[in-house]
């Protein structure tokens, strides 16, 4: 053959994989459409405005005030003449217009406690920035859950349908043997048992596989394609979307390893960069501010007042009229409040040991969590490379088996034992894949560094 034939030969050869980024896609549809993370956000925005409304109280205030009043009345009164004894009526008329206008600009000086309120909100604004972020970390590994999810369900249910086939031509080959002679009605009835199960273990798998596709649809609202389906293109009918296929993961795949390979290394960034930990550690400090602003209210406050006036006065017996500035300062103690300061303190102070407490709690269980997932990721990478074996040889062994029915040293009940491990072998190796990969994410988010880098490194593994 020329060389030019021989290369086209070999690329014709080759499967034709493309890169999907399915993941990304499907977490990109989730972060426009998912409920949660748009609820989160939305609770991140109104945390954030605890800062500028405890800055607002140590700001200047400014009020104003206006008021017009339209006097009609009468005054009567009545005096004693002192030298007829007689008494004397007096009537006089009240009419006239009284408006005045005030402005007051009000600028606290020395109050403790709203810096203190100040220094606690901070601490808030910072706690829901770090809400939000656990919010995107758990819709990252939702994501991931949910298509890792389908893709088992789409095994299991590729499985079971190709397991019932194979049991069905098994059967009509009992029966042929029955027929001639060859085999017992005994084999025939086992191997019509193992498909009529077979038959319902597919239906089960249907019910998985739907639930998966519902529950990813439900994240993005993406209409899916079936995976099973040949890949036949479609014309999609006028305003309807486009079903797109799920991309799956290569037969040969070599699965990444996490870094580093230490258990103490990951413990020791957990507590560092957990956000559940940074969480309470946060959630300590703003106590701890809680507790100095509620102290804070035994100390007086000191506020400057600057007022502009300007009023003036149509009734009486003389008009008046008040115009021109005035300024001064105002100080403010707190004597005594019924007992309600000294209860205040003692509640921020037992509110305090208790964020201390948690802070405690959430540093042992992550540290604890941490392992647990480190020895998944190890146990996992081995539980891969075991199956992948024992996938190997459940097939070669299927081919022995019938090769030795063929020639009468194994009996039918031997097919179909081979038969079964095959099959739970391959789905059992496509299960372990999916949660090794989901183990390495899961053990990223407890240390805090899941990030979308993470989902687009395991997205570069998937093909279509």
């Amino acid at each position: 053959m020329k060389p030019k034939t021989l290369l086209l030969a070999s690329l014709l050869a080759i499967p034709l994989t493309t890169q999907a980024n399915d993941l990304l896609r499907f977490y990109t549809l989730a972060v426009k459409n998912d409920a949660g993370i748009r609820a989160a956000g939305f609770a991140r925005d109104a945390a954030l405005e605890a800062y500028p409304q405890a800055r607002a109280t140590l700001l200047p205030q400014i009020t104003g005030s206006y008021d017009r009043v339209f006097n009609d009345s009468d005054i009567k009164v009545s005096y004693t003449d002192p030298t007829t004894g007689l008494v004397v009526p007096i009537s006089s008329k009240n009419d006239g217009v009284d408006q005045s206008l005030s402005v007051t600009l009000t600028q606290p000086l020395f109050n403790l406690e709203s810096y203190y309120r100040l220094k606690e909100a901070d601490q808030q604004v910072a706690l829901a920035l770090l809400s939000y972020q656990a919010s995107e970390q758990n819709l990252l590994l939702r994501v991931a859950e949910s298509y890792f999810g389908t893709l088992a369900a789409s095994d299991g249910l590729r499985s079971a349908t190709a397991e019932k086939d194979a049991l069905a031509r098994q059967l009509e080959l009992a029966k042929q043997n029955v027929e001639v002679g060859i085999s017992s009605l005994t084999d025939t009835e086992e191997t019509e048992a193992r498909y009529d199960l077979s038959v319902a273990t597919e239906l089960e798998a249907q019910q998985s596989y739907t639930a998966a596709l519902e529950s990813l649809e439900e994240i993005t609202r993406e209409p899916l394609e079936d995976i099973n389906q040949r890949p036949v293109r479609v014309v999609p009918l006028p305003g309807t979307a486009e079903k797109k296929p799920l991309a799956t993961l290569p037969e040969d795949l070599q699965l990444p390893v996490p870094q580093p390979a230490s258990a103490e290394q990951w413990v020791a960034r957990a507590k560092l960069g957990n956000l559940d930990v940074m969480s309470s550690r946060i959630g300590f400090t703003a106590a701890d501010q809680q507790m100095k602003a509620a102290q804070s209210r035994h100390l007086p406050t000191v506020s400057g007042t600057l007022n502009y006036t300007d009023s003036r006065s149509e009734a009486g017996a003389l008009p008046t009229q008040l115009k021109g500035p005035s300024a001064g300062i105002r100080v403010s103690l707190p004597l005594f409040a019924g007992g309600a300061t000294q209860s205040v303190v003692r509640q921020a102070r037992a509110t305090k040991e208790q964020r201390l407490a948690e802070f405690d709690g959430a540093e042992r269980q992550v540290e604890r969590s941490v392992r647990t997932a480190y020895q998944a990721v190890l146990l996992g990478a081995a539980r891969v490379k075991a199956l992948r074996q024992a996938q190997t040889s459940s097939r070669s062994a299927l081919i022995a088996v019938e090769t030795g029915l063929e020639i009468g040293t194994r009996a039918a009940s031997d097919v179909l034992n081979a038969q079964q491990q095959r099959y739970a072998a391959e789905r059992n190796y496509a299960q372990a894949r999916y949660d090794y990969l989901l183990a390495t994410l899961r053990l990223k988010a407890l240390a805090g560094q899941l990030g979308l880098g993470d989902l687009e490194a395991v997205d570069r593994l998937l093909v279509n």
